[in-house]
């Protein structure tokens, strides 16, 4: 346990250093990684320190720490471990637990319903595709993803995850490297960055007011 706790730190600093300054073999994870330091940041110069800000600064570090590791993984390895998948949905019902107790039935709920419906997706896009556009670490982590920012907010993660995705390919297209429908760049570390900014801006607050 603690071997493989020492491994995945190893790896996750090795993928930070090297994606911070645009290094290769994470040269396209750039973006990736400057907004999760940046929604950090974010969070300690705009809050007002308090019982609920501390928990929440506590829940946002435990997140970063976890989306930070998902991205190393799947951005070597093309997969999300399942026990990093546990431990995000885990945390996040400490989180809906902790500042939002009143929606967690509401909340449970909706993660059955994201997890249905993203493995529905996959199976179709499948059998009309002939191969798989989502894995099914990505549909895992939806739905542990649910947990920290409901159903409401996942359309701004998916949102955000393109957008990311979009631009890591230009990078990896600028440095001549192929890019198509059958050798995509891994999409966990964008879907990461996507409830990371989700749970940082809660951007739908804006649009529903």
């Amino acid at each position: 346990m603690i071997a493989e706790l020492r491994k995945t730190a190893t790896r996750t600093g090795h993928y930070l250093t090297r994606s911070l300054v645009c290094r290769e073999p994470y040269r396209d994870q750039v973006f990736v990684v400057w907004l999760l330091v940046f929604g950090l940041f974010w969070i300690l110069l705009s809050g007002q320190i308090d019982q609920r800000w501390i928990a929440y600064f506590s829940l946002s570090v435990a997140l970063a720490t976890l989306l930070a590791a998902i991205c190393a993984i799947d951005a070597r390895f093309g997969i999300i471990p399942d026990k990093l998948v546990a431990a995000t949905a885990a945390s996040g019902l400490l989180a809906v637990w902790l500042l939002e107790p009143d929606e967690l039935t509401y909340r449970i709920a909706e993660v059955v319903i994201v997890g249905i419906a993203m493995a529905a997706f996959r199976a179709i896009y499948r059998w009309v595709r002939g191969y798989d556009g989502l894995g099914f670490g990505d549909v895992k982590f939806l739905a542990a993803a649910t947990f920290w920012i409901g159903l409401r907010s996942l359309p701004a993660l998916l949102l955000i995850a393109v957008v990311s995705a979009l631009a890591s390919a230009f990078l990896l297209k600028s440095a001549r490297y192929e890019v198509d429908g059958r050798h995509a760049i891994p999409f966990g570390p964008h879907l990461a960055v996507g409830l990371w900014l989700a749970w940082v801006f809660d951007p739908m607050s804006f649009v529903l007011g």
